[in-house]
C-alpha cells in the first residue's frame, strides 16, 4: 500500500510543473514579492495543516508538458516510432495516465485497457524494443520531472511498474498479433 501511494504521489508531482517551479523560485528567476511567486504559482503551492505546518503540494496535472518531455525521450529510444504516432500527441498521454492510475489503485481493468491498446495496435509492426523503449522513456521523465524528489528507490519502483506494464501491453500485442497472423 505505501508502495501505490508512493507512485501516486510521485505521478502527480511529474506531471505538474511543481518541482521546475519550485527550481525557478529557488534559482532567484522571480524575487521573493507575493505577486513573482504567484507569477510562478508559489502561492498556490503551499498547503497549511491543522497544526499550522507549511507544506508543498503538486499543482494541476500538466499532461502536455509531461507528454513533449516523454515524446522526445520515446523518439531518443526508438526513433523509427516517430513516424507511426498520430499528431495528436495527447491521447498517447491520456492512455499513459489511464494505465499508471489503474497500476496504482490496482484496478483489475488493466487487462481490458492491454487489450484495447493491442487490439488498435495490431497493424502496426511493433517490437520488445519498442515496448522497452516506452517503458525506459516514461522512467527517464519521470525521473527527470521529479528532480532531487526522484531517489534511487522511488525510481526503482518506476522501472518495477513500468516494467510490468510494458510486459502487459506487449504480452496483449503478441497475442492480438498472433491471431492477425493466423487470420491472415
Amino acid at each position: 500500500m505505501a508502495q501505490q501511494e508512493l507512485i501516486r504521489l510521485s505521478w502527480r508531482i511529474a506531471c505538474s510543473d511543481l518541482v521546475h517551479k519550485v527550481a525557478q523560485f529557488e534559482k532567484g528567476e522571480s524575487d521573493a514579492s507575493d505577486e513573482s511567486k504567484e507569477a510562478v504559482g508559489i502561492n498556490s503551492l503551499k498547503v497549511m495543516d491543522d497544526n499550522g505546518v507549511v507544506s508543498l503540494k503538486a499543482g494541476p496535472l500538466n499532461l502536455e508538458s509531461f507528454h513533449s518531455e516523454f515524446m522526445n525521450a520515446y523518439f531518443k529510444f526508438c526513433p523509427d516510432i516517430q513516424k507511426k504516432f498520430p499528431q495528436e500527441h495527447i491521447l498517447v498521454a491520456r492512455m499513459i495516465q489511464s494505465a499508471i492510475t489503474r497500476l496504482v489503485k490496482g484496478k483489475d481493468d488493466l487487462k481490458k485497457l492491454t487489450s484495447s491498446f493491442a487490439n488498435s495496435h495490431r497493424h502496426y509492426k511493433l517490437t520488445k524494443e519498442h515496448f522497452d523503449g516506452f517503458g525506459m522513456a516514461l522512467v527517464q521523465t519521470i525521473q527527470k520531472r521529479l528532480g532531487k524528489l526522484g531517489t534511487i528507490q522511488l525510481i526503482q519502483i518506476w522501472k518495477k511498474v513500468t516494467s510490468r506494464l510494458t510486459d502487459e501491453l506487449h504480452a496483449a500485442y503478441s497475442k492480438a498479433h498472433g491471431r492477425l497472423a493466423i487470420a491472415g
